[in-house]
């Protein structure tokens, strides 16, 4: 034998070692991507389902919105019915529509 007969083997190691890098990157970064959709996703989807509860069986919450403080410029908008929740500090507070509505106008930068 040449003194090449070990540089197949070489080559075919190299490529092996490269194709398992570049799956492995994919994978890591595929896992990333999937992770942050999720976190965005999953607040509209318990929400949606929520409101798709309330509707459906007539059982509403009440609204625990502090609307003094949340919504200063939007008094009185509460009917009381919540039908999403939202984390505020790390805690689901129950808010019902025109709250949730009033919140998200009152967090937008104009």
């Amino acid at each position: 034998m040449d003194g090449n007969a070990s540089k197949p083997a070489q080559d075919f190691h190299a490529s092996w070692q490269a194709a398992k890098d570049a799956l492995s990157e994919w994978s890591k970064r595929v896992s990333e991507a999937t992770h942050e959709a999720m976190d965005k996703i999953e607040p509209a989807i318990r929400a949606a389902a929520e409101a798709g509860r309330s509707a459906m069986t007539g059982e509403w919450r009440n609204c625990r919105c502090q609307c003094r403080t949340a919504h200063p410029s939007d008094t009185g908008v509460c009917d009381g019915r919540a039908v999403m929740t939202r984390s505020v500090s790390g805690a689901d507070v129950s808010l019902c529509a025109p709250c949730a509505v009033a919140q998200g106008v009152a967090e937008m930068k104009l």
